[in-house]
């Protein structure tokens, strides 16, 4: 059965570990394999509406992050400016991946992340994410440092493509935007 405690102080020795982000995975991936354990250790955060009430563990060094995607979530472009492990333990989780170049931001790759599935982001990685299924997707966010509160973030307007200062209000508003557009076009 999955263990919040046990699992946080893996992840926060991980970080003395040479390459944090691969030992991180390999606890990702087995903590994933007990999807009614994470659901049953994330249910106090389960109705939660904001970023920082939904981490499990918030710290300058390490953030574990319940992730629930709604029906239709879409997120802009975004990046973190730490490592990032995903694992979803429920659902699907589609990120479309970019860098910016010379002509301004251009996709580079995508995956779609399912149950069980684990992947992991490097500090410079630019994605979205969206939600492909008709019912919510969970997934565990693991991540190398405060993502709530980390200087130097950038979300990409989804309409122009540029670069913005990363803001939760933003980003929330464009999601709203994103999603509300979305339920037009089908």
């Amino acid at each position: 059965m999955f263990d919040l405690n046990t699992f946080v102080a893996n992840c926060q020795a991980a970080l003395e570990a040479p390459n944090p982000s691969a030992v991180v995975k390999a606890l990702v991936g087995e903590a994933v394999t007990d999807p009614d354990g994470l659901k049953a250790a994330f249910a106090a955060t389960a109705d939660a509406k904001s970023l920082s009430d939904r981490a499990l563990v918030r710290s300058n060094t390490l953030t574990v992050l319940d992730v629930t995607n709604g029906v239709g979530l879409i997120t802009p472009a975004h990046d973190h400016q730490m490592w990032a492990v995903i694992g979803v333990y429920d659902g699907e989780e589609q990120n479309i991946f970019y860098r910016e170049g010379e002509n301004g931001l251009e996709q580079i790759g995508e995956r779609l992340l399912r149950t069980g599935d684990v992947t992991v982001l490097d500090e410079h990685t630019i994605h979205a994410i969206s939600n492909p299924l008709p019912r919510k997707s969970y997934a565990i966010h693991v991540y190398g440092g405060d993502i709530v509160n980390r200087a130097g973030r950038s979300i990409w307007n989804p309409h122009t493509l540029v670069r913005e200062p990363y803001d939760i209000q933003q980003l929330s508003a464009y999601v709203k935007e994103m999603m509300s557009d979305s339920c037009r076009m089908k």
